[in-house]
């Protein structure tokens, strides 16, 4: 049902991809795209314990994820999100640990990076329990009948407002790096993410969920911005673990949905085995109004359908 083009325009956009990266220093072995990965040549490090800022982020990323599906779920499009990503909330130091995270790393260098959600057809017969706590290699055939799949990221910032304040700054005369909040692209997962796309056959596109809005883009969009070598920016964000990080301004992407009531906050405390408390603030509810039209974009860039219609 999609554009036969897309797969062949995201191939060809990973050619430049590793060329303008490589040239920006990013090692060979990051911008090896296409096929499974290597094996790994030493034991992987296997994190001991987590801390507040990773529990936040990741209730952060929960609550950004819940209030994208329930989103799609009411809206007219009537296409069915289901949950895909890894629902796990096993964390560093729980008994199994270990197991659970080599059993992912080895996943992911074969599969590729698993999106958070696959949207299907209005009317398809297929629930969440397709999915959770199951290996990706049994739900592999499940995957591939999905329409389009949407990788989810949250943000502390409300964009709007953001924007709204850096343009008022710059009219003032005030020297404004950036107008704009950015799309966080990790450069490690360029190429788990396109290994997802290349084995399933399922568009994709990245999403970030602000307090006041939501911005997407394809990831075909991503890796031609990014292959363009025009403005590129990498930069190390203490939010991304400093990890490099590919900073893509949300307006070469779409604003899909804007926020009609704020989510509230409450505290979580979790108590590790060793007796330490974290607490940490996660959002709560919040209700967004979605733009199908500009989810369409987004999602079909180059699509012969259009949900909904």
């Amino acid at each position: 049902m999609q554009s036969v083009d897309y797969f062949g325009r995201l191939k060809s956009a990973t050619v430049r991809v590793a060329e303008v990266l490589s040239r920006k220093g990013v090692a060979s072995d990051r911008l090896c795209f296409g096929g499974e990965g290597a094996l790994p040549s030493k034991k992987p490090r296997i994190p001991l314990e987590p801390n507040s800022n990773f529990l936040g982020n990741r209730a952060m990323g929960d609550w950004a994820e819940s209030v994208l599906k329930e989103l799609l779920v009411g809206s007219p499009s009537g296409v069915l999100p289901i949950h895909y990503g890894d629902s796990n909330q096993i964390a560093a130091g729980d008994e199994g640990f270990k197991e659970y995270y080599l059993e992912e790393l080895e996943a992911t260098r074969v599969y590729g990076k698993r999106p958070d959600l696959l949207l299907y057809s209005p009317g398809a017969v297929i629930s969440g329990d397709e999915f959770r706590q199951k290996p990706v290699a049994d739900t592999e055939s499940i995957a591939h009948q999905a329409l389009a799949a949407i990788e989810v990221r949250s943000s502390k910032f409300k964009a709007l407002q953001y924007m709204r304040v850096r343009t008022e700054e710059r009219a003032a005369g005030i020297k404004v790096e950036r107008t704009c909040p950015s799309f966080t692209v990790k450069i490690e997962d360029l190429i788990i993410v396109y290994r997802w796309m290349e084995r399933f056959r399922v568009p994709q596109c990245y999403t970030q969920v602000f307090f006041d809005s939501i911005f997407g883009i394809n990831f075909l969009d991503i890796f031609e911005n990014i292959g363009s070598g025009e403005g590129l920016k990498i930069d190390k964000p203490r939010e991304s673990q400093e990890k490099a990080t590919i900073m893509i301004p949300i307006t070469c992407g779409r604003k899909i949905a804007s926020c009609s009531e704020s989510p509230d906050f409450q505290t979580v405390i979790r108590e590790t085995r060793l007796g330490r408390v974290d607490a940490f603030v996660s959002p709560v509810r919040g209700t967004f109004v979605l733009d199908p039209a500009a989810l369409n974009e987004i999602l079909f860039p180059q699509a012969e359908i259009q949900i909904g219609r």
